[in-house]
């Protein structure tokens, strides 16, 4: 009979040895077999331990020693591979600071994963992960942050707390990351065994609220960061106050019948009404529409539309998050710079592919579902101004697909934009028809007569979509484009860069429309026959 056993060391007076350690270096000592014969003899057999013994220091040096290890691998790997791994997120189509955001989290989980397997002490690795993770993602954000130039022409107040949770709720992805890096260090089996023992030995049960007082606190503030970047929480742009005039109902004279109608409507007032956002549902999807509160406050006002189209990965209500847009548009409708205008929505992912680039290929027939059936739907729900004052703009893929769908569809729309787009499309979404749904090469086709300006931006420090964008801007200046609008704004491939690009777009629109735009009608464009076609009801949109 064999009774496997580990080695116990006797104890000497005086001796104490932390308690942690003891349990480490006696998980650590090779194991021993002992044999028991029939005839009551022992034999003790020594057999190798399966795990490489781990790094021997004193109790305390050697939790110094992991933590410091944890946070300076942590240097070490943003260093080497911080800016790849970070270009390697945004050439997947995502903005830069969620792109530093993850890369931080992965080189916390690989440091803490390898310090952990080498000390065998999970909770200085993980304490040295958090450490890094702060010197390597936040102190960095909050300098960025510090540094973030004013959009110009809109205002806004700091968001003291947004400044507080972001913090946070990074720090609450960095706590998931270091314990997943930990567990594929040292074995999850380990922590879940000790990690009651650990709290019953230290009294910390009464302190358990907190954390999880934490977690519920910062973990909206996690979602944001994930899902829109850690900087748009820090700002909320303020909403104009309207101040409306008092205006005299109307009046029934002597005669019969006879009503005196009432003043003129104060549309300089009455823009500053503040706009609502409602949600459609067209071809079974979701579309968000932000409608000024001018629109409802003087019945039969027609007004212009903006199509605008998020990046990939993304959703349509990245808008209202990311960019505030709700607050921008009433700041600029507000103030003048733009007219009031219904800004669409639409959602570009399909059941197939969350990268459609708004075309029409296998991933579903995105481009169709837009110009056949999106458009023809706002046209007939609310009162709009037609295709002269219809426009299409979006953000990194958004901004390849706004001006790709305008060129392709030129009598429907009369203005495109780019925030910090590119311009040839991919072959591994429309195979064989890449250049067919490329604008760099389908621009010079598009008749003169037809072409509409178009507003071209880029940040400052994104390499990559501002040499996409002044190709792109070359290749229509060569052709003796219209109106071309080329803009640099400070910052990299995100919402630094895209709500003032956003923000230029629009007031090149309050330009090209007016503040008025009602009051000016020109002749419209002539309608493509699949708009007239969608409008029949023989709409074709495959999603």
């Amino acid at each position: 009979m064999r009774i496997r056993r580990p080695p116990v060391e006797p104890a000497r007076p005086g001796h104490r040895k932390d308690a942690e350690t003891a349990a480490t270096d006696t998980a650590a000592e090779p194991a021993s077999e002992v044999t028991v014969k029939s005839g009551g003899g022992v034999v003790a057999e020594d057999t190798p331990s399966r795990l490489p013994a781990p790094i021997r220091l004193g109790g305390r040096r050697q939790w110094i020693t992991a933590a410091a290890g944890s946070a300076a691998l942590c240097a070490v790997l943003a260093w080497l591979l911080g800016n790849g791994l970070a270009q390697y997120f945004e050439a997947q189509g995502m903005d830069d600071e969620r792109a530093y955001l993850l890369t931080a989290m992965v080189l916390v989980i690989l440091a803490t994963a390898v310090v952990g397997a080498a000390s065998r002490r999970p909770a200085p690795t993980r304490v040295g992960g958090l450490v890094g993770f702060a010197c390597i993602q936040i102190v960095p954000f909050l300098v960025r942050a510090a540094n973030q130039p004013a959009v110009p022409g809109l205002k806004y107040q700091q968001n003291i707390l947004g400044w507080i949770l972001q913090p946070l709720g990074m720090l609450l992805l960095a706590v998931i990351g270091v314990v997943v890096g930990a567990a594929l260090g040292v074995g999850l089996a380990r922590d879940a065994v000790h990690l009651p023992s650990w709290f019953r030995r230290r009294r910390f049960w009464p302190a358990i609220p907190v954390p999880i007082a934490l977690v519920i606190f910062a973990g909206g503030a996690a979602v944001t960061a994930l899902q829109d970047g850690p900087l748009s929480a820090l700002r909320n742009y303020s909403q104009p106050t309207a101040v409306l005039p008092n205006t005299p109902t109307a009046t029934v004279s002597a005669g019969p019948s006879a009503v005196v109608p009432d003043p003129t409507p104060d549309i300089s007032i009455l823009r500053q009404l503040p706009g609502e956002v409602s949600y459609l549902t067209i071809a079974t999807r979701q579309v968000d529409v932000y409608v000024p509160g001018v629109y409802d406050a003087v019945p039969g006002l027609s007004l212009p539309v903006v199509y605008l189209l998020h990046g990939t990965p993304g959703q349509q209500a990245d808008w209202l998050s990311g960019a505030q847009l709700a607050a921008v548009l009433n700041q600029m409708i507000g103030n003048g710079t733009m007219p009031p205008t219904i800004v669409v929505l639409p959602n570009g992912n399909t059941p197939r592919s969350t990268d459609t680039e708004w075309g029409n290929s296998s991933s579903g027939d995105v481009e169709a579902w837009i110009v056949n059936q999106v458009v023809p739907s706002i046209d007939l729900q609310y009162r709009t101004l037609g295709a002269a004052y219809r426009g299409i703009a979006g953000l990194s893929s958004g901004g390849y697909g706004a001006v790709n769908i305008a060129l392709q569809n030129p009598t429907v729309f009369s203005w495109a934009g780019s925030y910090s787009g590119y311009f040839v499309g991919h072959q591994a979404t429309f195979g064989s028809a890449w250049r067919a749904n490329s604008p760099l090469y389908t621009a010079a086709g598009v008749p003169a007569a037809e072409r509409m300006p178009l507003y071209l931006g880029a940040g400052s420090t994104d390499y990559t979509f501002k040499a996409d964008t002044a190709q792109f801007a070359a290749t229509v200046t060569a052709l003796a484009w219209p109106d071309v609008d080329l803009q640099t704004v400070p910052g990299g491939h995100g919402w630094v860069a895209w709500t003032p690009e956003m923000v230029q777009s629009f007031t090149m629109l309050g330009q090209l429309w007016g503040p008025e735009p009602w009051l000016t009608p020109v002749s419209p464009l002539q309608a493509s026959p699949a708009v007239a076609a969608a409008g029949s009801g023989t709409a074709r949109g495959d999603l």
